[in-house]
C-alpha cells in the first residue's frame, strides 16, 4: 500500500516541512527558555510511523513535537478545532486529520478518520496521536484509549508494511508559564509486524476486529508511553523530585553547574519508583532546601557556582553588566515595539483557568499578539520607508524581542545575586545550614535509589 512520491512532490514537501519547522522553532524559542530532546538518531525520520504522545500542554504539545521530531508529523485532532478559520488553515498546512468525539455532536462515525490515517501511513508519513483523548492536568498520563491500536492494526491489515510505533513524553517545568523549560523523550519503538507475529496466533484475525489483540497492543503502548512521560502523584511532587535530581547530579564544587532537564527527569522518575517513604523524604528535604534558597535569593546553580564568595560574585556582576550594556539598545527598541503584546500575554496569565487551559491559550495568545504587532510595524515601515527597510525589519523585529527577553532574565538573576549578598557576613551560620540542607537532599536521593 506504500505510495512512492515523485521527485517534484518530494521537493515541494521537503520545502514545506523546512518552512514549517523554521516557523515553529522560532515560536518555541519565544515561548520557552530551554527545550531538550532525547530520541535515537533518525528514529522519526522515515517510514510509516504512528507516535503516541502525552498531552499535558494543550496547543503547546503539537508545537513542541514539530520542533522535536525529525519530520513534521500529521496530527490526529478533534474536528471541532476546524471551525476556527485561522486554526483550520494551520491544521491543513500540516496535514492534520480530524477525529470526531461523540460529545462534540456531528457525525456518529470515525470511518473517514481511519481511512485518512491508513492513507497517511501508506504514504510513509509520521502520524501523531494523543491516545489519552484529553488534555491532562495531573503529571501522569490518563488511561490510554484503544483508538491508536485499532489504527495501527487496521492500517497493517489494509496493506501498510513496516509500521513502527513510538512514544513521546513531554515534561514541562511549568506548563502554564512562559520561558520555562521542557524535556521531550521520544523512543521506546515497537515494530508492529514483529509484535503481531509474537502476540497474535496465526488462526486469529490480525486486524482491529480482534478485540483481545487491540487490548494487548493498547496495554503495551500505554506501558511504553508511561516510560516516556511524567508519572508523578502531583505537580508539587514532580517539581521537587526534578529539582532534587538536579541537586544530586550537580557537582558540589560548581565545576559543571548546568544540568540538562532530561537528565533531571530521568532521575526523578527513578526516585518516584522508590518506596513511598523514601521518595517522600526526598520531597521534604528538597522543600526545606528550596525555602533556604528562596530566602537568600539563590538558586542551586548559583549556590554551587561560588557566588557566595565576594570575588566570584563581583566577576559575575561585571560579566552581566557588560552583556547587559550590549543588549540594552536592542532591548529598549524591543520594549517599545512589543509593549502591547507583552501586556496582552501578562493579562492572559492573570486569568483564573486550569493549567492545561492556560498552556493552550497563553501560547496561542502570545503568537497572535506578537505576529499581529509585528505585522502592524512591518506595514508602517513598508508604507513610510520602503521595501528595503521592510526586509531589514523582518529580520530585526524577532531579534529585538529576544534581546529584551535575554536582558530581563539576566537582570532577574542579578537582582537575586545582589539580595543574596546583603548582610551575608552576619549570617555565616545560615550559609552553613544551607550547605547542610543541600547535603541532606543529596543523601535522600542516594537512599531512594
Amino acid at each position: 500500500m506504500h505510495r512512492t512520491q515523485s521527485a517534484d512532490e518530494q521537493s515541494v514537501a521537503s520545502r514545506r516541512e523546512r518552512i514549517i519547522k523554521k516557523l515553529v522553532s522560532w515560536a518555541v524559542a519565544l515561548l520557552y527558555h530551554r527545550v531538550e530532546v532525547r530520541q535515537p538518531h533518525g528514529l522519526t525520520s522515515e517510514g510509516p510511523q504512528l507516535a503516541n504522545a502525552s498531552h499535558f500542554g494543550g496547543f503547546a504539545d503539537p508545537l513542541l513535537l514539530i520542533r522535536a521530531m525529525d519530520r513534521v508529523p500529521r496530527f490526529i485532532a478533534r474536528d471541532v478545532i476546524w471551525k476556527f478559520p485561522v486554526v483550520r488553515n494551520i491544521l491543513n498546512s500540516v496535514g492534520a486529520i480530524p477525529v470526531h468525539k461523540s460529545d462534540d455532536g456531528g457525525p456518529s462515525s470515525n470511518d473517514q478518520m481511519f481511512r485518512s490515517t491508513y492513507d497517511a501511513l501508506g504514504e510513509e508519513d509520521l502520524v501523531t496521536i494523543f491516545p489519552e483523548g484529553i488534555t491532562v492536568d495531573d503529571p501522569r498520563i490518563a488511561r490510554v484509549k484503544t483508538g491508536s491500536a485499532r489504527i495501527a492494526l487496521g492500517a497493517r491489515a489494509a496493506g501498510v508494511e513496516g509500521i513502527t510505533l513510538v512514544s513521546a513524553g513531554i515534561h514541562y517545568q511549568n506548563k502554564a508559564a512562559l520561558r520555562s523549560e521542557v524535556f521531550i523523550d521520544i523512543g521506546y519503538p515497537i515494530d508492529l509486524d514483529v509484535w503481531v507475529q509474537n502476540n497474535i496466533p496465526e488462526d486469529e484475525p490480525q486486524d482491529a476486529s480482534n478485540r483481545a489483540a487491540v487490548v494487548a497492543l493498547t496495554s503495551e503502548m500505554e506501558e511504553r508511553l508511561r516510560w516516556a512521560a511524567p508519572d508523578f502523584e502531583d505537580w508539587i511532587t514532580a517539581k521537587n523530585l526534578s529539582a532534587a535530581s538536579a541537586v544530586a547530579l550537580r557537582p558540589q564544587d560548581g565545576s559543571d553547574p548546568e544540568i540538562g532537564h532530561g537528565d533531571r527527569e530521568v532521575l526523578a522518575r527513578l526516585i518516584a519508583e522508590a518506596p513511598r517513604e523514601r521518595s517522600q523524604e526526598v520531597v521534604d528535604k528538597m522543600d526545606r532546601y528550596q525555602s533556604d534558597l528562596d530566602a537568600l535569593g539563590y538558586d542551586d546553580e548559583m549556590f554551587v557556582s561560588g557566588l557566595g564568595s565576594k570575588r566570584a560574585f563581583l566577576w559575575n556582576i561585571a560579566k552581566d553588566l557588560v552583556v547587559g550594556l550590549l543588549l540594552l539598545p536592542f532591548a529598549i527598541v524591543g520594549l517599545i515595539v512589543n509593549a502591547i503584546p507583552m501586556v496582552i500575554v501578562w493579562l492572559i496569565g492573570r486569568l483564573k483557568v486550569a493549567d492545561a487551559m492556560m498552556s493552550t491559550i497563553k501560547p496561542i495568545g502570545a503568537i497572535f499578539a506578537f505576529l499581529g504587532t509585528w505585522s502592524f510595524w512591518a506595514w508602517r515601515i513598508w508604507s513610510d520607508l520602503g521595501v528595503e527597510m521592510l526586509a531589514a525589519m523582518i529580520i530585526l523585529l524577532p531579534f529585538y524581542l529576544f534581546a529584551l527577553i535575554a536582558l530581563v532574565e539576566r537582570v532577574v538573576l542579578l537582582i537575586g545575586a545582589v539580595r543574596s549578598m546583603a548582610g551575608s557576613s552576619s549570617i555565616a551560620e545560615v550559609y552553613e545550614q544551607v550547605h547542610l540542607d543541600r547535603a541532606e537532599v543529596v543523601e535522600a536521593v542516594a537512599q531512594a535509589l
